[in-house]
């Protein structure tokens, strides 16, 4: 099968053009021995892979077997998607560049991914091969963009796809209140199994958190919840792997909060090294909002964490609360400490619920997350 797949360049400095889940999820298709193309609109003069700004219009670069086309367009914004005008300019560099976007090869589906400007391009190469659109939404329609709280927005552009994947619940219940058109399904998305770090040693009271350093990431709730747990606790640890633009704030919180070198902040760190701060964890915090799913929960999960992430979000439906990791109501650092002490009085079944939690996240591989898109992606063709 031949997968051609639109995804915003998403440049994370770990080595890859676009989001680490995108990513691992191409490299799945190949393994299952899939051909695939991925398109990755870039607005000019943003910063690429090898640290140049100015790159020809169009460029062609392969990273892990995948064949990139990077296609360049004028944008007025900083990250080229925000208001209609980007999206024009897009499509019409987009129509200039189609012989050569699809030259040697034949695509048999397009999936795009991320509501906005990559659905807009992904329905016009649906017009121009007459191939079956597939539109997976990952939790954009809770982001900070006024027009992606529209439901007429959200349903105006998911209504080009044939059919509308949401990587959670959550997402669907979104998808459903705004009476989108096309049927749209769940399909959960995996991790990379094999990058886990399961051998080292947990120490004692620690607690993480993975992720951007962002008020979506509510960094500070965990923050305030590791003060309260503290108090009880003087030994308590906690580490916050990433970077953004909350990270002065959150310094300032923990020197407010008497924490000194209780925390530590790693910065962004490369995806090995982050899964080796969750292997030597023994506490995963995140309780983020508007979380489409947070493929770092099931990296939490299997590298054996007890799991806390928040009621409501799209990892619920992976986490049964008290079973294989807990849920807690957002914004309560009390509830997250409540959590932590009930743990540490309770070692043995807090045990259990972490080794549960571990056995359910490794059923959720790449492959597996592939065989359902493929299996999606036959059906559409044969019914064309």
């Amino acid at each position: 099968m031949n997968i051609l797949v639109v995804a915003h360049y998403h440049y994370q400095g770990i080595g890859v053009p676009t989001a680490l889940f995108v990513h691992d999820q191409m490299r799945a298709f190949l393994r299952a021995g899939h051909r695939v193309r991925i398109l990755v609109p870039t607005p000019m003069g943003k910063v690429g892979q090898d640290g140049k700004r100015f790159l020809p219009l169009l460029h062609t670069e392969v990273v892990d077997g995948i064949e990139h086309m990077f296609f360049r367009y004028p944008s007025f914004s900083r990250y080229g998607e925000k208001g209609g005008l980007n999206t024009r300019s897009a499509i019409w560099f987009l129509r200039r560049s189609l012989s050569a976007v699809l030259q040697d090869f034949e695509p048999d589906i397009i999936h795009a991914h991320k509501l906005g400007t990559n659905t807009e391009l992904g329905s016009l190469l649906q017009r121009e091969t007459g191939c079956p659109l597939v539109f997976t939404s990952h939790g954009e329609t809770g982001c900070e963009e006024p027009w992606m709280h529209d439901p007429a927005a959200i349903k105006r552009h998911a209504d080009q796809a044939d059919t509308v994947v949401c990587v959670s619940s959550a997402i669907k219940r979104c998808m459903d209140a705004a009476e989108v058109s096309p049927p749209h399904r769940v399909i959960l998305n995996g991790f990379a199994v094999e990058h886990i770090c399961d051998s080292a040693e947990k120490r004692p009271l620690s607690v993480v958190q993975v992720g951007h350093l962002t008020t979506q990431k509510r960094v500070s709730v965990t923050v305030e919840a590791f003060r309260r747990l503290r108090e009880r606790h003087p030994g308590a640890a906690l580490t916050l792997v990433g970077e953004g633009p909350e990270r002065t704030a959150l310094e300032q919180q923990c020197a407010a909060g008497g924490l000194g070198d209780a925390v530590r902040f790693t910065g962004q760190l490369p995806n090995s090294e982050a899964l080796e701060e969750l292997g030597r964890s023994r506490f995963f915090v995140m309780p983020s909002v508007h979380e489409g799913f947070g493929v770092v929960y099931l990296e939490a999960m299997a590298s054996g964490c007890v799991t806390i992430g928040t009621e409501g979000e799209g990892i619920a439906d992976l986490i049964v609360n008290g079973e294989n990791g807990f849920l807690v109501p957002p914004d309560d650092p009390q509830a997250i400490a409540e959590v932590i002490e009930w743990c540490l009085q309770n070692p043995e079944a807090a045990g259990a619920i972490a080794a549960k939690g571990r056995r359910d996240a490794l059923e959720l591989t790449w492959e597996k997350n592939a065989a359902n898109y493929t299996g999606l992606f036959q059906s559409l063709i044969e019914g064309k």
